[in-house]
């Protein structure tokens, strides 16, 4: 039921009066709405009064809901196509074809997902025949990529010993090669804990201290992972337990650090210094007094 509003206006100026201005305080807005167009049917000629009446109709059929831009719901590409007349080309989400659109209208395009290498998704499921078909097809795959990962640091990395012993029998000259990170095979098998592939490029001949940009070691990352087997395979193969990264930090330090007793003592026998001091002049005996680890002291003053 529409409410009828009589607004009175002054004679002389045809104006609102000041004090009339309280009649719309408890006025919703579309009784605002359909008041402005009641007035504004008294004036003007007969056209524009029956516009201003089909106006009114129409106000009066629609529903009092808020109103909400009509693109308000749209992407905003569609809006900014909607505003400008033109239309945009859209993929069934939604969304431009190859092609976004910010907020502020500038486009850039749709990021495309990256072709796994299919060398790498052969050593990642240890796919050897796919690999040697490879490798008897021409391919070279002693090419380092743009990080300088060979096929044989995938290996090692995911822990592929079949794929691994394949790629060294094949270019055998690249068991040491590092990364753009300095990081040999040999140090990413023993990060990842592979121990088969630790043994086997020992076996191979890989060098045991290459370290890499930090100057950490296998062995120093070995006894960062608490792997007390890597710790001993790699001290059968003489690698240097003195060995300090570019803190002056030594395997026993970061063993002591960790409280492991067992990798303490196969440090201790493998030629590790109790009284090695790191860049600060901090000993392992240091570092278990200041840790609290009260049976590394113990073990480590005994020595």
């Amino acid at each position: 039921m529409t409410t009828q509003v009589t607004v009175a206006r002054s004679s002389q100026t045809g104006t609102i009066n000041h004090e009339d201005y309280s009649l719309y305080s408890s006025m919703s807005e579309q009784e605002l709405i359909e008041m402005a167009i009641e007035q504004s049917l008294t004036e003007g000629s007969p056209e524009q009064t029956a516009a201003k009446t089909a106006a009114r109709e129409q106000a009066q059929a629609a529903p009092s809901e808020p109103y909400y831009c009509q693109n308000f719901y749209l992407y905003p590409w569609q809006r900014h196509a909607a505003q400008s007349g033109g239309q945009t080309q859209t993929s069934s989400s939604g969304s431009p074809s190859g092609v976004w659109r910010r907020y502020d209208g500038t486009l850039f395009k749709k990021p495309q997902p990256e072709v796994p290498d299919p060398i790498v998704s052969a050593i990642r499921e240890g796919d050897e025949e796919t690999l040697l078909a490879m490798i008897k097809s021409g391919r070279n795959l002693s090419e380092p990529n743009k990080d300088g990962w060979l096929p044989l640091h995938e290996a090692a990395y995911y822990g592929q010993n079949g794929c691994l012993k394949l790629l060294q029998k094949s270019y055998p000259g690249t068991i040491d090669q590092r990364t753009l990170q300095e990081e040999t095979p040999l140090y990413l098998a023993t990060n990842k804990g592979h121990l088969e592939c630790v043994h086997f490029l020992l076996q191979a001949g890989a060098e045991p201290d290459i370290a890499n940009k930090a100057r950490e070691t296998p062995l120093y990352k070995a006894c960062e992972r608490k792997n007390i087997d890597a710790v001993q395979i790699l001290l059968q193969y003489n690698a240097d337990a003195n060995h300090r990264c570019n803190r002056g930090w030594t395997a026993l330090h970061e063993a002591v650090g960790r409280n492991d007793l067992e990798i303490i003592d196969l440090l201790i026998k493998g030629g590790a210094k109790v009284e090695s001091a790191n860049c600060y002049g901090i000993t392992s005996l240091f570092v278990a007094a200041e840790s609290g680890h009260l049976e590394a002291l113990r073990y480590l003053a005994k020595c």
